[in-house]
C-alpha cells in the first residue's frame, strides 16, 4: 500500500494511510471527506525495543477499574438491548437530532446527541421510559426495515418523515495490551467529526496476544481513560507502553 504520512500522527514504526469515505450527520453534512486507515507496521525482530517494565500503579489501578467484562444479554425486568423507536420529524428534510458514524457500512453509530430541546429525538425520549430512550453510543441496526448497509439506512432516514428505527445498546468491555515491542497489529480507521476508532481488521501483533477475542467492526472508545476525538485516541495509543483501550460492539 502506498502512505502518505502525516507529521502529527505517525511515528516511527506507525503510518496513515487515506482513502475516500465520508462521515455524515443526519441532514448529509459532511464533516470531513476523509476516512483515514491507521496501520502499524510489523518490527523486524532487529527494530524490536526491548520488553517494556510492569506498569506503574496508577496504570495497574487504572486496568482495574476500565477492565469489565462483556454485558451478558439483558434478563428479565432488566432494560433491553434492542429495541423499536419512531421518531416523527416537522418534514422529511429536518435534522433527528443526532450525529451518525457510516464507517463500519453495516450499521449507523450514534457518536453524539444535538441537544435543541425541540428534536425529534429529544421528544421521543422525553415520552417513553429511561431504558427505552436513545442514547449516544448506541448502534442504529434498521431503518423503516433497511437493514442492507448504514449507506442504504442512512439514505432511508431522509426519504420520510416517520423514522422507525431498531437500537442496538453497545456490549462495551475492556482489555489490557502491553506493547512490548510489538507491532499493535490492527488496521484502524475513523472519520472526521468521530469520536472513536473503527477496527477493520486485526493481524498478528500485540492485540491478538492480549485480546484475541477482539474482532474487525469493534470501536475503540478510549485509551488509558482518554476519550475525545479520533486524533487523541490516536495519540493516546502511541504515547504509552501500557494501553488500557475500551470497546464498544453491538449486543
Amino acid at each position: 500500500m502506498f502512505c502518505c504520512c502525516a507529521a502529527d500522527s505517525t511515528s516511527k514504526d506507525e503510518a496513515v494511510l487515506v482513502r475516500a469515505m465520508p462521515v455524515h450527520d443526519d441532514r448529509a453534512q459532511i464533516w470531513g471527506d476523509g476516512e483515514v486507515l491507521l496501520r502499524d507496521p510489523a518490527v523486524e525482530p532487529a527494530q524490536a525495543e526491548p520488553a517494556q517494565a510492569e506498569p506503574s500503579a496508577p496504570e495497574k489501578q487504572a486496568a482495574q477499574e476500565l477492565s469489565v467484562p462483556a454485558k451478558e444479554p439483558a434478563a428479565l425486568g432488566e432494560e433491553p438491548q434492542v429495541f423499536e423507536a419512531t421518531l416523527s420529524k416537522p418534514s422529511m428534510e429536518s435534522a433527528l437530532g443526532w450525529h451518525l458514524d457510516v464507517l463500519d457500512q453495516r450499521h449507523l453509530f450514534i457518536c453524539r446527541l444535538v441537544q435543541t430541546g425541540t428534536s425529534p429525538i429529544e421528544t421521543y425520549n422525553a415520552s417513553v421510559a429511561t431504558a427505552l430512550q436513545i442514547r449516544e453510543g448506541d448502534y442504529v441496526t434498521a431503518v423503516n426495515g433497511v437493514t442492507v448497509s448504514a449507506e442504504k439506512m442512512s439514505e432511508s432516514i431522509k426519504k420520510t418523515d416517520k423514522v422507525k428505527i431498531k437500537i442496538s445498546r453497545p456490549v462495551v468491555f475492556a482489555k489490557t495490551i502491553a506493547k512490548n515491542g510489538m507491532s499493535l497489529g490492527l488496521d484502524l480507521k475513523y472519520g472526521p467529526g468521530g469520536s472513536s476508532l473503527l477496527i477493520e481488521s486485526v493481524r498478528s501483533g500485540a492485540f491478538s496476544q492480549h485480546a484475541p477475542d477482539v474482532r474487525a467492526g469493534d470501536r475503540i472508545l478510549s485509551v488509558n481513560g482518554t476519550t475525545g476525538t479520533p486524533n487523541e485516541l490516536m495519540r493516546a495509543i502511541q504515547d504509552s507502553p501500557w494501553l488500557v483501550i475500551g470497546f464498544s460492539r453491538v449486543a
